[in-house]
């Protein structure tokens, strides 16, 4: 069920909100409190109902409930002082007051609805692949350390761009600068804060000037721990503010990306032992397939498998299955090929169904049925769809690479392998992008350019 009011929709099966045509970031629980509000607009919901709603009757403190509130107006462009969508009834609880339209999964749009209908609506079932099993990340607003405020407007700039870039990334949940700014009156202490938006990660950083030149220092903040997992720096000139934000944007989420798979596949592999969700099946496939060998990918491929039977509608399990079987035939480990070839091409094909807005799966859906299925216009029309859906994943510019090379354009190819290596430089996937970037520059007959790519296409460095 969709529920669309003033430029929203709440789609309760995808467990999404959207602006538009624009994906909204937002913390699962938050998005638990405005769907339970929507749902229920046609009474107050008190708090004791919102509680027994969303956090299932946990104990949860009164701070924590008024920043999920605080954050589901912030998402709707709504706050405290207006109520203006969200209206709070002292010492009686919350209710929805804007004119909602309902509609089905097909599309058809139900009668519009106002605050005093009185419809009944099953909760939306939380499933292995659902947003609470994502890796959630809070953006902390980054610290301008020069002594120009007016590099105030810059930092805050680029911070709410690397939020709507790292929001196009599906396994992802994320949590922008605003929702920490909207509970910071309440709540001062990062720590408590990350616990009450429900942060597994925290992305911090600071701005430091000297003339046009800005550096920008970031990190990767393990939430429970408060340890420092990743850091690194970028430059950046600021006559030119919007390049330099795109520039750095790129280069910090590229690299935020390829480290948060790399701990995510940790935090499974060294934590508890628990019941195998989707999620959970699919970190340890990557795990395995990125050893490279023969037994790896024969074990992803079963993890694969595994999470399909969890979660039938799970596309990138589907995907990642598919690119097992790309591998299988680049190393040379297909043994019968009609099957495999067959079983290859409805496994991606079935990933690009369910997977129509999500970059990754279209992008390994893409390399699976043109390098595999031998569809390769099919497969640059899915990985066109792809790098229009999420412009930072290096994955979708590796394999738009060898498509255009497959389609004797080895100019286009080397372009867009060398801006999948200028995205993320320490990729898992960086020696096959060299290995690409190789043949690319050898048919192009830059035989000059071949050998050093060659000599780049080191496994070990994986």
């Amino acid at each position: 069920m969709i529920y669309r009011f003033e430029a929203y929709a709440l789609d309760a099966d995808r467990y999404e909100l959207r602006r538009g045509a624009d994906l909204v970031a937002v913390e699962p629980q938050v998005l638990g409190v405005l769907l339970h509000l929507v749902r229920n607009r046609n009474r107050v919901v008190s708090r004791d109902d919102l509680i027994a709603g969303v956090w299932d009757g946990r104990i949860v403190s009164e701070s924590t409930l008024s920043s999920r509130v605080c954050a589901a107006r912030h998402a709707i462009g709504d706050d405290g002082e207006q109520q203006r969508l969200i209206r709070t009834l002292p010492r009686k609880g919350y209710r929805f007051i804007a004119v909602v339209q309902e509609s089905n999964e097909a599309g058809k749009e139900g009668a519009e609805v106002g605050v005093d209908c009185h419809d009944t609506i099953q909760s939306a079932p939380w499933c292995p692949s659902s947003p609470r099993d994502r890796a959630s990340i809070l953006v902390f607003p980054f610290a301008n350390l020069s002594a120009d405020s007016e590099q105030d407007r810059f930092i805050d700039g680029l911070v709410d761009d690397i939020t709507a870039a790292l929001s196009r990334f599906r396994h992802l949940l994320v949590i922008g600068r605003r929702a920490a700014l909207g509970c910071m009156r309440q709540t001062l202490d990062l720590k408590r804060l990350v616990a009450e938006l429900g942060a597994r990660y925290v992305v911090d950083g600071t701005l430091r000037k000297e003339g046009n030149r800005a550096r920008i220092a970031v990190q990767l903040i393990d939430s429970s721990t408060m340890a420092c997992l990743w850091a690194s720096r970028f430059d950046g000139n600021l006559r030119n503010t919007f390049n330099s934000q795109d520039q750095i944007t790129a280069s910090v989420v590229g690299a935020l990306v390829s480290k948060l798979e790399q701990v995510e596949i940790e935090r499974i592999k060294i934590g508890p032992k628990r019941t195998l969700d989707a999620y959970t099946c699919t970190l340890r496939g990557l795990d395995n397939l990125h050893q490279w060998t023969k037994g790896g990918i024969g074990e992803a491929l079963d993890l694969f498998q595994k999470a399909i039977e969890i979660e039938p509608e799970f596309a990138s399990a589907y995907a990642m299955a598919a690119y097992c079987y790309v591998q299988r035939q680049s190393y040379g480990w297909i043994t019968d090929r009609p099957r495999e070839i067959a079983q290859c091409v409805q496994l991606a094909q079935r990933a690009a169904e369910l997977g129509k807005d999500d970059a990754l799966a279209l992008a390994k859906a893409a390399h699976a049925i043109s390098a595999v299925g031998g569809d390769v216009e099919g497969g640059a029309s899915l990985i066109g769809r792809a790098i229009r859906l999420n412009p930072h994943l290096t994955a979708a510019w590796y394999v738009s690479g060898w498509i255009m090379l497959w389609l004797g354009k080895p100019e286009v190819a080397i372009q867009h392998l060398e801006h999948a290596i200028d995205l993320s430089p320490y990729d898992r996937l960086v020696f096959k992008i060299h290995a690409a970037t190789a043949y690319a520059h050898f048919f192009s007959r830059r035989y000059d350019g071949a050998p050093d790519d060659a000599a780049r296409v080191d496994p070990a460095r994986k």
